[in-house]
């Protein structure tokens, strides 16, 4: 099972706020309750998938999931540097929404635009949540699809799916392209 936290500044997900507001261990408690009820559903309707039925792929797929769950390590940690590491130099980061009129809505970030912003960020200002991962690995492409949910300040802002790219390197898997959903 991928399980990770993130943090970031709010910024990210295109809010500015000068406020910090520390999350709550009660509200800390409701997320991994909400997580908890989505890990419980198989994901998508599929069967529940783990490493052990990965056969001859599944020391790739195990190395993948270590991948994703340090991503959003590094999000938790403002660590930038090992955010860095993880993701190729020209890692796209793509947001999909709804604008106000119901018109798809696409938001675009490259690696250096998160680098810089997990420099600015408080460590724990925000709790991402990777649950019901899928992960297929085929030679050196692996795909992640999973759905997540995003805490700001203890309160969760963002739900949605994700579906993660990585390439493998001669240094390990690195992250090309991240792209999610907002549900309404």
């Amino acid at each position: 099972e991928a399980e990770s936290v993130g943090t970031a500044h709010e910024k990210i997900m295109g809010e500015e706020s000068t406020d910090v507001i520390a999350p709550t261990e009660e509200v800390a408690a409701e997320h991994k309750a909400e997580a908890q009820v989505e890990e419980d559903e198989g994901p998508f309707g599929m069967p529940h998938t783990s490493v052990q039925d990965a056969g001859d792929e599944a020391e790739s797929v195990e190395a993948v999931v270590q991948t994703v769950k340090l991503l959003f390590q590094a999000f938790s940690n403002s660590d930038s540097q090992m955010f860095a590491g993880l993701v190729d130099p020209d890692a796209r980061f793509v947001r999909t929404a709804y604008d106000e009129e119901g018109s798809p809505d696409v938001t675009s970030y490259n690696k250096e635009y998160f680098v810089s912003t997990l420099k600015k960020t408080p460590k724990g200002m925000l709790l991402e949540r990777v649950t019901q991962p899928f992960v297929q690995t085929r030679d050196n492409l692996a795909h992640v699809w999973c759905r997540y949910s995003l805490a700001v300040n203890g309160e969760v802002k963002y739900t949605g799916v994700k579906s993660i790219q990585l390439r493998r390197t001669v240094q390990g898997w690195k992250v090309v392209n991240v792209v999610d959903t907002v549900d309404p």
